[in-house]
């Protein structure tokens, strides 16, 4: 009611404002759907001779089989009809439904009702588990806006987990169960709340997630991880034959950790000792320390596809040239002056050429385009070079693959993108793509050389960077054809600056440069905790979990032939439900703090944020304030303070909350008043981030980019008689709009309005 009454104010206000009506939302389209299944058709039956019974006795036999087996998939699919009817509680009115059938690892129906205005499509199992469902409902509301626009959902959150624990025990049965990890509260007039979490199978964790939405309606959709992929064999059960402390000593003796500088993202690094070890799963069967990444890289290695390089968007830039025309600010004219000290294209080639060790002799030229940093004022020129490829410089290719390709018709050419600083001709970064696909294995450059030539490139392009790098010895650096140089302070890696060459075995030229360098002011690097201290520190910080592990099997292999079907479909592994043990939230461990030695580690950004005050007995606001806080609405610290007046800060804080944006507390002020700024919360001649904000203020920041605030601008802006005319409406208090306003009386504004 209070909606349709600050709607009508509105109305009444703008008197001839009006909102166009929008067209009906078409659901999304689906992608990613496999072909429709087409049923195969038996051939003319074979003619038999005179008097020769069988083939027309057999003929009989395989049409009788093949009308037992189609009615056998009637029967089959008309209970599988009844059974998701019921489970997902389906009502007669739908018009139509259609059914296609998808066969793979794990088979399924894809079923869809529907009628004029609702669909519903229904992924399912043989056995009727309910892989995914979604509902579209055109109620027909053209009142639509596309703005700041929060609202509660439909129900309550009580509401809403009462219905979603019962749609859990009708959408799981034994022996899986749903366990609910968090909850979102999606804001909007079709707002919802989404309950995400794991899959758990007789009463221990698997790999398997699902989500479930509710709102007004209820159920909107549900979905599993394992919808159009799965597990195949027979479920273990939750029965392990080695204990914990088998697990726990197995995980822990599978950690490794190497002492290096990380960034803060700030500009300063300190030392941290960083897990680099593999994935490891301790099986619950026979106590052996599995590396799971080998194991995927021995049975999945086979897989692969042909790898296709994006060309740089910098090298594909024109630029557009305007004729002398107005006057030119201050602002422009400044940017313009960046170009003063740019090289020209013909000295940015003449350098380059002076590598030798790029081998640019037989490339030409096509394209330098220029780009320059807005914030810093660095320019960058992107050049793109080619050269036909030969038979006699086939760069490492074999000879077979160019006779192939040119056989065809192909155009073969090398392509080389190179980037540099255009004030200064310092490279940036090579890349160099090769129009064939087949390396020679012949063609190889022992370790020693290559280095060296990496490093012989590097004293050249990058003499002052290189003076303070190494070779990076870390784990996973160095491994393939690149070689990395990292910077080094007092003895240690610091692996986020680096220079990285790739050199061709073949011609000895550099096929790729990356430099990746950043000012940083590096911490202490006296006493470093020991690594033993460090990984006693790591492995606490972790859970040790026995759960169900996704594992692969090799169905190549003679052993596993009870899969053979699947291998006949072209697939080498499958992946098993396994029982193990493994460290639970390792993603969320970033290492132990090389000084202090406490872990480091992170909010799980899965998990949906929400806030818990300390101070809110006997304050009237407090339902409103715990609604808003429930909704990821609030402030961070553990109290809400709120007699304490609101700041500008504080305010834009809230309103992008509510609009759906994360903000963590050490947002910069910049960061806040761009986004703030783009939403039409505020203006930046406005933007006091320390000012104290009045009730009034906060009313037209609150309304000022809703679906209210053009009606509120038709009357006198100065005097706010729009806003507060509409503020009254939506159940605000309007009262003293003059002095400032304090937290609990802004979140309670906000409550109003977003309760409207």
């Amino acid at each position: 009611m209070k909606r349709m009454t600050a709607l009508f104010l509105a109305a009444l206000l703008a008197v001839s404002l009006s909102v166009p009506a929008a067209a009906a939302e078409e659901p999304e389209e689906e992608t990613g759907q496999t072909p429709e299944v087409v049923l195969w058709e038996p051939d003319e039956p074979v003619q038999a001779d005179e008097g020769d019974d069988a083939p027309a006795e057999a003929a009989e036999e395989e049409a009788a089989a093949e009308e037992e087996a189609a009615a056998g998939m009637d029967a089959d699919l008309a209970e599988l009809v009844r059974q998701v009817k019921k489970t997902l509680r389906i009502d007669d009115g739908y018009t139509e439904l259609t059914n296609d059938f998808y066969d793979g690892v794990t088979p399924y129906w894809s079923l869809s009702w529907s009628d004029d205005a609702r669909r519903l499509n229904v992924d399912v199992r043989e056995d009727g588990t309910v892989l995914s469902a979604n509902f579209w409902n055109d109620s027909g509301d053209t009142d639509r806006f596309y703005g700041f626009d929060p609202a509660f959902p439909a129900p309550t959150r009580a509401e809403a987990e009462e219905q979603a624990e019962q749609w859990l025990a009708r959408l799981f049965t034994e022996p899986e169960t749903g366990r609910v990890d968090s909850v979102a509260t999606v804001l909007g007039t079709k707002g919802n709340y989404r309950f995400s979490g794991v899959v758990e199978k007789n009463g221990l964790p698997s790999p398997v997630t699902f989500a479930l939405c509710i709102d007004g309606t209820g159920l909107t959709s549900f979905y599993r991880s394992d919808s159009y992929g799965g597990y195949v064999g027979e479920l273990p059960k939750a029965e392990a034959a080695v204990d914990k402390t088998v697990g726990a000593k197995g995980l822990a003796g599978a950690v490794e950790l190497e002492l290096q500088y990380v960034s803060d993202g700030e500009g300063h690094a300190s030392l941290r000792y960083v897990p680099v070890g593999p994935t490891t799963v301790v099986d619950a069967q026979s106590g052996e320390a599995v590396d799971m990444d080998a194991l995927y890289e021995t049975i999945g290695g086979g897989t692969g596809g042909v790898g296709m390089y994006a060309r740089d968007a910098a090298a594909e830039e024109t630029m557009a040239m305007d004729d002398a025309g107005p006057a030119l600010t201050e602002m422009e004219i400044a940017s313009i002056d960046n170009y003063g000290d740019v090289m020209s294209q013909d000295e940015i080639d003449a350098s380059l050429r002076g590598l030798t060790a790029l081998g640019l002799d037989p490339f030409t030229m096509q394209l330098c385009s220029y780009s320059m940093d807005g914030d810093t004022g660095d320019v960058t020129a992107a050049l793109r070079y080619t050269a036909p490829m030969t038979r006699e410089e086939l760069y490492g290719y074999t000879v077979g693959g160019y006779d192939l390709s040119a056989g065809m018709e192909l155009e073969l050419v090398i392509y080389k993108y190179i980037t540099v600083n255009a004030k200064n001709g310092a490279l940036k970064s090579v890349h160099t793509t090769y129009p064939l696909w087949e390396k020679d294995p012949e063609v190889t450059m022992t370790q020693a050389v290559r280095d060296r030539a990496a490093e012989n490139f590097l004293s050249l392009a990058a003499p002052e960077l290189a003076k303070e790098t190494e070779l990076c010895t870390l784990k996973g650096y160095n491994e393939g054809d690149a070689v990395t140089y990292a910077q080094v302070h007092e003895g240690y890696f610091y692996p986020d600056n680096y220079l990285s060459v790739t050199v061709n075995p073949a011609s000895g030229t550099v096929d790729a440069f990356t430099c990746r360098w950043e000012d940083v002011k590096f911490g202490a690097a006296e006493e470093p905790v020991t690594a033993k201290e460090a990984a006693s520190a790591y492995t606490k910080a972790l859970d040790v979990t026995l759960g169900y592990v996704a594992w692969p099997v090799d169905i190549t292999l003679a052993e596993n032939a009870v899969y053979a079907d699947l291998l006949e479909q072209g697939y080498t592994y499958v992946e098993e439900l396994r029982l193990g043990y493994y460290y639970d939230g390792a993603d969320r461990v970033l290492g132990v703090d090389g000084v202090t030695g406490e872990a480091v580690t992170v909010e799980d950004e899965q998990a949906w944020r929400v806030f818990d005050y300390d101070d809110l007995e006997d304050v009237s606001q407090a339902e409103q304030i715990e609604a808003l806080a429930q909704a990821g609405i609030g402030f961070d610290g553990g109290s809400f303070l709120p007699e304490a007046e609101l700041t500008m800060r504080e305010a834009a804080t809230l309103l992008l909350q509510a609009d759906g944006e994360t903000v963590p507390a050490e947002t910069e002020d910049g960061d806040l008043l761009e986004r703030a700024c783009w939403r039409g919360f505020v203006t930046a001649e406005d933007w006091e981030p320390d000012g104290t904000v009045t009730r009034m203020e906060f009313i037209r920041m609150l309304l000022c980019a809703s679906r209210y605030g053009d009606a509120a601008r038709l009357l006198n802006d100065k005097a706010d008689e729009g806003y507060e005319a509409i503020a009254k409406a939506l159940g605000m208090d309007t009262s003293k709009p003059g002095e400032p306003v304090t937290r609990a009386a802004a979140a309670e504004m906000l409550y109003r309005f977003m309760d409207r």
